[in-house]
């Protein structure tokens, strides 16, 4: 009897162990490039009362993170977090890049959301970067009542690299 209650002691144990870490691992889609990037465009919606129609969404990873660093575009953005496993951001341009809006992510997770406009100069400066820089807030994540269409695409560093990225519209149009 004794063996017996133990056997279905532990069995239960497992059961309820596995279940545990099958509801903790994120779903396939949460990782997906275009699923970050609308979690991002909430974000930025949410955080710059921005509409983001037209704009372009890039998506770097942690493994494109080092060469992304030299882009005049998306280094400056970049350089203010540190690349490591499990970072990413998704950066969001006007037609004339002329004001961006970058999204950091920590293993899937928004942390940081940081705008920029150029300057007199026509480039955005590390400074405006930086100075636009905030934590996410649980208001940043709630859904911002914008309805987009994705249309994806390659867009190419400086060094010549694909990046993912896709042109914004809105949705229906």
């Amino acid at each position: 009897m004794k063996f017996k209650f133990l056997t279905l002691l532990v069995l239960a144990a497992l059961s309820l162990s596995g279940l545990a870490q099958a509801q903790s691992q994120n779903h396939p889609e949460s990782s997906s490039p275009l699923f970050l990037v609308k979690i991002a465009g909430t974000v930025a919606v949410n955080s710059q009362h921005a509409d983001l129609e037209h704009f372009l969404a890039i998506y770097v990873d942690a493994s494109n993170w080092k060469a992304a660093l030299e882009d005049k575009d998306l280094g400056p953005f970049l350089k203010l977090k540190e690349g490591k496993p499990g970072r990413g951001a998704v950066l969001f341009f006007t037609a004339g890049m002329d004001s961006a809006i970058c999204v950091y992510f920590d293993n899937n997770e928004p942390f940081g959301v940081s705008a920029a406009k150029a300057g007199s100069g026509g480039a955005i400066e590390a400074s405006s970067i930086s100075a636009g820089y905030k934590a996410v807030s649980k208001e940043m994540l709630k859904p911002a009542g914008k309805d987009y269409d994705f249309s994806q695409m390659d867009v190419n560093m400086d060094n010549g690299d694909p990046l993912p990225a896709w042109q914004i519209k809105p949705a229906g149009k």
